[in-house]
């Protein structure tokens, strides 16, 4: 776990450095006024829509929502304890296209039908980096119980809009939370 952190932290050190703004860029950004409540409902729908891309099985449109980065990360842990991450958006390609085909069937089983997510902390580095983590509850296939997951990402601003750079997704495995008990707003 301790390779895991270390990773995300040398990642998110290495993405804020790169992303200090030029002079140039500083009086550009301050004449436009950002608007933090706009910025932060574009990258929602940006995480939603890769959480629904994925879950469906639908690779091509999971695809659309992240960075394509060599610095880009996914990280996650496994159900026996360990963790992992995929480091460049070759290997998180190549790894979420294979998890689509083997697990989700590119659609036919959809293994977490409905998913939650609390009111996520944001900060905003700059106009073009944010951070933000929260608590999701992702449903089983009967839709009986939620696994819980802590949810972390980075976004970062392109030319086509807010791509993901990073997701860490860390899921309690062994507690569920029964549908009925779960109140989320």
């Amino acid at each position: 776990m301790t390779k895991l952190f270390s990773i995300l932290t040398i990642s998110l050190l290495t993405i804020v450095s790169c992303q200090q703004p030029t002079e140039k860029q500083s009086i550009s950004d301050s004449k436009e006024a950002f608007n933090q409540v706009a910025e932060t409902e574009a990258i929602m729908k940006v995480i939603e829509n890769e959480t629904k891309c994925f879950f469906d099985g639908n690779y091509e449109c999971w695809a659309k929502n992240w960075s394509h980065q060599g610095y880009a990360i996914q990280a996650w842990n496994n159900s026996d304890g360990s963790s992992d991450a995929a480091v460049g958006w070759e290997k998180i390609n190549a790894q979420g296209k294979n998890w689509i085909e083997k697990y989700y069937k590119n659609g036919k089983d959809i293994i977490h039908p409905d998913v939650k997510k609390e009111k996520p902390q944001v900060k905003f580095f700059n106009n073009n980096l944010a951070y933000l983590i929260w608590k999701q509850y992702n449903a089983d296939k009967e839709k009986k119980f939620y696994r819980v997951s802590q949810e972390i990402r980075l976004m970062e601003k392109e030319s086509d809009g807010g791509k993901i750079v990073n997701v860490s997704a860390f899921w309690d495995v062994a507690p569920k939370v029964s549908v009925d008990s779960l109140k989320i707003e």
